[in-house]
């Protein structure tokens, strides 16, 4: 027998023979807590009796009789049985978690204006066009004072985007009802904010370690300035558009999320450094390691997976037992089920969770196998990639339909330079607030990976084959993996004609626009692009993201100059496709908005312009283009429009089209700002749904309106988007949306779209 041959046996062996019977269980635990987050009220105050504790612990008691006195003929039996116990048990347990969280006396002030004394958990966010923190009420007061446990929590929007975690926060404002399965009890639209207080030390030590971090890398290239944050701390926020977008589609963005990866690293550092001989001592300093990255980098769904997963780990290595990664997996699994069943249904957790059991049960297989026929530095690289992203496709499928080929060749060149710029990136920020210098130092191999990571990701990004469906790439890493295991010669030939037919298939189908067009809702996928004819001249408003998208909807309208090309705001769905536009026309006025936060899509923008010989005109309510006959009229922002990222959708560029019958753009805007310009809004034939047809729609702006026909630009998206409240603010006119109807061209009288008719 062959070394090879050997190899590969020993290493199926060893994946053989880890502990797969807590698996079963662990899917119970996770089907329980979906079960209980969709249960109704009734159910929930049901679960609240002490019978919940008692399912709980006799369905824990039952699992782990079960798990160790299991025979073979008896364990498919017996595990069907347990895991159905635990069904019930975490459901029962999650139900008597929303008992806790959404009180009955919340739902009685739904709608209602409420005042509220809480404090902030965790940092802020943005929320549209606002800041907004989750926090934990001490106090509610809407009509009636409502005392509240620990337990609840309330996400409060509109608050300063610089606070703490620990600071007191007291607003006045709107109480609503959250979204189903949301982890908090309502959302409170404030009116006005008051914090106090200082926050918590750890809070302070992050806010420090962010600032120091930003001056470090205040002068490094745009790459390193966006990922650096990304891959070391979790930070998406300052990667530009264009390298955002890459990303997402060469499948890459899990780099910019901290994962199980930086846990590992961080677990084997400590343990190298304290050794094995004093096994408590060094499980504890392991544990504390995980505590300080979880309070670094926030509770992010992949780490609090992989810092359950260490948490058994350590143990084990605490008390001198060894663990094997699957049973490690599934009692994590179980244990946040159980803890927090918002967190365990999240995508990101499962997400996670999926590529961490693909891995630990494929990876070491296939590596062996592959090395047999290759180095196995490359089969190995082959192998990780390629059985993660097969495991992660189910849950993909359940909030996307796109996916690439080249989501394993992409992970494959980046991932000798990922473990050197998650150590050099955290050196990078945990230095930066001490010893800048260190921190500069660390920053010079930081930056040579990140701009390798660029490389990769936008020269991949352009290659056909990637946006392709999501059942043609499982179908393909189906194939691809057949192909490695089968004999040299035909794998070659088989991978060879099977990247050869996708990359002919997976170009773009043409888009058929025909002429007498007035107005081309162009299909970009999450994103938006539109086109309208004016009197002999073309006007675009935005150019959708990163791709060749609106690039071809231009040509295929036969477009060869924009005469006004409005880019409504900085977000990256809305500007990302500016390259290929400005390649495929001659365009002459850039309209763009007083605020084109973030700063790093704004950079990004104005290079982008200035290196095509562009000067951007800032816009503001009243602009026209034409005194005489203006085509197109500027509602909104106004001229002293706040800057912040914050405020970006706010204010979003909004324009009246003067096509016959009149079309009204409003970019993202949000309700309360649509609600601040509904006044300069008359009836027009055509209105685009502000936000891709998100809930937080203004009814006055849809009244005001009153068009016959609303375009929803929306693509694959995990946030709702279009809404049910969208559909019916505008009902009353028919509702195309491009995410069903692909591109929609509007000539006359007629609509033209792959759907037979309007939507709504």
């Amino acid at each position: 027998m062959s070394t090879g041959s050997k190899h590969s046996n020993h290493a199926q062996e060893r994946a053989l023979s880890q502990d797969v019977r807590l698996l079963p269980l662990a899917f119970a635990g996770l089907a329980g807590a979906w079960a209980s987050l969709h249960a109704g009220r009734a159910a929930v105050r049901w679960a609240g009796t002490a019978l919940a504790w008692v399912a709980v612990a006799a369905a824990t008691a039952g699992a782990s009789w079960a798990v160790k006195r299991m025979r073979p003929e008896r364990a498919v039996a017996r595990t069907a049985a347990v895991a159905a116990a635990i069904f019930i048990g975490w459901a029962w347990a999650g139900c008597l978690h929303r008992g806790v969280a959404e009180p009955e006396a919340m739902a009685h002030a739904y709608g209602k204006t409420a005042k509220a004394e809480a404090t902030a958990v965790g940092r802020a966010d943005r929320a549209g066009e606002r800041c907004s923190v989750l926090a934990r009420p001490s106090r509610i007061d809407a009509g009636g004072a409502m005392r509240l446990s620990g337990h609840v929590r309330i996400s409060i929007v509109g608050v300063p985007c610089d606070v703490l975690g620990g600071q007191k926060v007291s607003a006045v404002g709107k109480l609503v009802k959250p979204p189903p399965g949301a982890r908090q009890s309502g959302t409170l639209y404030a009116r006005t904010v008051a914090v106090s207080g200082r926050g918590s030390t750890v809070s302070r030590t992050v806010a420090r370690i962010d600032a120091a971090l930003e001056k470090v890398l205040a002068d490094a290239p745009e790459h390193a300035r966006g990922l650096i944050p990304g891959v070391a701390l979790g930070r998406d926020d300052a990667v530009e558009p264009g390298l955002a977008s890459a990303m997402k589609m060469t499948q890459l963005t899990h780099l910019i999320a901290v994962s199980g990866g930086h846990v590992s690293i961080l677990l084997s550092l400590v343990i190298l450094g304290f050794g094995r001989r004093r096994l408590a001592a060094t499980a504890a300093v392991c544990f504390l390691s995980v505590l300080a990255l979880l309070a670094l980098v926030g509770p992010q769904a992949s780490v609090i997976r992989a810092a359950a997963m260490g948490t058994v780990v350590v143990l084990a290595l605490g008390i001198g037992r060894a663990s094997q990664a699957v049973p490690s997996l599934s009692t994590a699994v179980l244990g946040v089920a159980l803890i927090d069943p918002w967190l365990a249904v999240s995508y990101g957790f499962l997400l996670s969770a999926s590529a961490t059991l693909g891995i630990v049960c494929f990876a070491e297989p296939l590596t062996a196998r592959l090395a047999a026929k290759a180095p196995r530095l490359l089969a190995e690289l082959v192998a990780v990639p390629l059985v993660a992203q097969l495991a992660c496709l189910p849950v993909l499928a359940l909030f996307t339909d796109t996916g690439s080929i080249w989501g394993v060749p992409a992970n494959m060149l980046v991932a000798p330079v990922v473990a050197p710029l998650t150590v050099c990136g955290l050196a990078t920020a945990l230095a930066s607030p001490i010893f800048p210098w260190l921190g500069e130092a660390a920053l010079v191999p930081s930056a040579m990976a990140t701009w390798w990571i660029e490389r990769v990701a936008t020269t991949l990004a352009k290659w056909p084959g990637s946006g392709i469906g999501l059942l043609a790439s499982f179908a393909f890493c189906l194939v691809l993996l057949a192909a490695l295991v089968a004999r040299k010669a035909l794998g070659f030939v088989v991978v060879a004609a099977l990247v050869a037919v996708t990359w002919w298939t997976g170009r773009r189908a043409p888009i058929e626009i025909a002429d007498g067009w007035e107005a081309v809702q162009c299909d970009v996928g999450q994103g938006s692009g539109l086109l309208a004819r004016v009197r002999g001249k073309t006007i675009m408003v935005d150019v959708g993201p990163q791709g060749k998208a609106a690039a071809e909807c231009v040509e295929a309208a036969g477009v060869e100059k924009i005469d006004i090309l409005v880019l409504t705001h900085g977000h990256s769905d809305h500007i990302g496709g500016l390259p290929e536009v400005l390649k495929t026309a001659d365009v002459g006025q850039v309209w763009v908005s007083p605020n084109m936060d973030p700063e790093g899509n704004k950079r990004w923008l104005e290079a982008e312009l200035k290196r095509t010989g562009h000067t951007p005109t800032i816009v503001s309510q009243g602009k026209v283009d034409d005194p005489d006959a203006p085509r197109v009229r500027v509602i909104w922002p106004r001229a002293n429009a706040p800057a912040g990222a914050e405020q970006a959708n706010a204010q979003s560029v909004a324009v009246l089209v003067d096509i016959p019958g009149g079309m009204l753009v409003t970019g993202d805007q949000g309700r309360e700002s649509q609600e601040r310009f509904v006044r300069e809004v008359e009836p027009v034939r055509i209105a685009v749904v502000p936000h891709h047809g998100s809930s937080d729609q203004s009814e006055r702006l849809a009244r005001a309106a009153d068009a016959k026909i609303a375009f929803i630009s929306v693509g694959e998206n995990s946030y709702g988007h279009p809404s049910r409240r969208a559909f019916e603010l505008y009902s009353s006119a028919d509702v195309y949306d491009t995410k069903s109807c692909g591109t929609i061209v509007v000539a006359g009288s007629k609509v033209a779209s792959r759907c037979e008719g309007p939507r709504g």
